[in-house]
């Protein structure tokens, strides 16, 4: 299959997931709108599980790599830490699936975990080095700072979201967290 094919597939089915849910979108209707035989989506993926594995797996490299490009380009840890927030939620809310109670594959979301604690600790690190942080517990940090992506999780999933709220916990967080950050360039805002 042409990785043109492949993608038109997984573009077809995340529409599909999104709009249907993943128990309700057959491969049958993903093959009808995709434009391919049924048997191809069996050859390339093995099954529904293995397409929708396919497709997270996809949206994590996609989340990895603007991860670390709004890391990189941050101008300081509090700023770092709201672009991976920002990114977390864009991820969520454009791919509702990746919330659907039928998606029980824990290895993935687990991976997701690992991909932001690990970058959590390169920015908790950073600025540990630098000198901004408040206390020296790192580990502290990064608990509470996973804790709020967590909970941020779960007010999307209950549609009970505000960037006011986020922009007021991030702010506390940098304030508790973080020295001097309003005097590099940290503004407020999300």
């Amino acid at each position: 299959m042409t990785k043109r094919k492949q993608q038109q597939i997984l573009t077809t089915a995340e529409a599909m997931f999104n709009r249907f849910g993943i128990k309700k979108t057959a491969i049958d209707d993903i093959a009808s709108d995709a434009r391919v035989a049924k048997a191809t989506i069996y050859n390339y993926f093995g099954n529904k599980e293995g397409l929708l594995k396919a497709l997270i797996t996809q949206k994590i490299q996609q989340f990895e790599s603007r991860l670390l490009n709004t890391a990189e380009t941050a101008i300081n840890p509090v700023d770092a830490i709201k672009s991976l927030i920002q990114e977390h939620i864009r991820l969520f809310t454009s791919n509702p699936f990746i919330n659907d109670p039928a998606l029980l594959d824990n290895e993935l979301k687990e991976e997701l975990n690992q991909k932001e604690e690990h970058l959590l600790q390169k920015i908790v690190q950073h600025a540990s080095r630098k000198g901004l942080l408040q206390s020296g517990d790192s580990n502290q940090i990064i608990n509470t700072l996973l804790l709020l992506i967590k909970g941020l999780e779960s007010s999307i999933k209950n549609i009970s979201f505000s960037m006011d709220s986020l922009n007021d916990s991030i702010n506390f967080i940098s304030e508790t967290f973080f020295k001097n950050t309003a005097k590099e360039g940290h503004n407020g805002t999300a």
